[in-house]
């Protein structure tokens, strides 16, 4: 839960009350959704100096990703709202983002974790850069997309917007969901399990599933789980550069590395592993 915990600290944006942000719904939601133009207005372009060419490559593949999102593709509309996402903090205030991986560097004595946070501050600058021009990300444009994207079917949506609107879930409608994750063979779905365990459980949930759900490591299983099914988590995903910028864990060569050197004891780590292979073989058992 600690790997959850920093990481969330690092999307603050998650935590501001539902009722502050009005998220359009409905089969006209992406009309409702704010227009590039409008964007445009609310920041500057930002240049990374990191060449025309690449620069080009990444403004096609996210031109081409809201392209596919606006008709309809429920995948492209979460994978969309996960690029508004990561781009939040870097482009609300891009000086107090730099300030603040300014500050992480100092505290570094690793050059290789120096090396690894200028990489993943270049990265996620560039292609913020390209997510509508660099603009500041409206909260309703993230959470909008979000929602479209779980009202079309994509589960690992479906459990975001759960979380984020802090849906209340029965126990007999939370068994059903981890039986549909657990259905789903959907890295990403298993992933946003364990991203999204602590908002979408009930503390005190209990029941044939309850232990899959509750107590310690219990989200980074999933997330590890997931992983290992082929979730993007390696040192160049989007995950591994959040991790790096959120918690100084710019060394690891992947996601579960990375957890299994943030957990304090060999304990904590067989019951981590303990833990991923059940979920894994429930699965296979589906």
């Amino acid at each position: 839960m600690a790997v959850i915990a920093a990481m969330a600290g690092f999307v603050l944006w998650r935590n501001i009350p539902v009722a502050s942000v009005e998220i359009p719904r409905g089969n006209e939601q992406a009309a409702q959704l704010p227009a590039a133009d409008a964007l445009q207005a609310a920041g500057p372009v930002i240049s990374t100096g990191q060449g025309r060419p690449a620069e080009a490559v990444r403004l096609k593949t996210f031109e081409d990703l809201k392209r596919r999102a606006k008709a309809g593709d429920a995948v492209a509309q979460r994978l969309l709202a996960d690029t508004y996402e990561s781009c939040y903090i870097v482009n609300f205030n891009r000086e107090h983002f730099l300030n603040f991986v300014d500050v992480t560097g100092g505290m570094m004595t690793d050059p290789a974790e120096l090396q690894g946070l200028e990489r993943a501050t270049s990265e996620r600058v560039a292609q913020c850069d390209v997510v509508d021009g660099g603009a500041i990300v409206p909260l309703e444009l993230i959470r909008g997309w979000y929602a479209q994207a779980a009202e079309n079917g994509d589960l690992a949506a479906r459990l975001t917007d759960n979380a984020l609107n802090k849906k209340s879930v029965g126990a007999a409608e939370s068994a059903s969901l981890i039986e549909e994750v657990l259905g789903s063979n959907d890295p990403a779905a298993v992933f946003a399990m364990g991203s999204t365990l602590f908002r979408n459980f009930p503390a005190g949930f209990s029941g044939p599933a309850g232990e899959l759900v509750t107590g310690d490591q219990a989200s980074e299983a999933w997330q590890v789980a997931a992983c290992r099914m082929g979730y993007d988590c390696g040192p160049s995903s989007v995950l591994m550069g959040t991790m790096c910028l959120a918690m100084m864990g710019c060394a690891s060569d992947d996601y579960e590395g990375a957890v299994k050197r943030i957990l304090k004891s060999d304990l904590e780590r067989r019951n981590l592993e303990r833990r991923v292979t059940e979920i894994l073989r429930l699965m296979e058992g589906r």
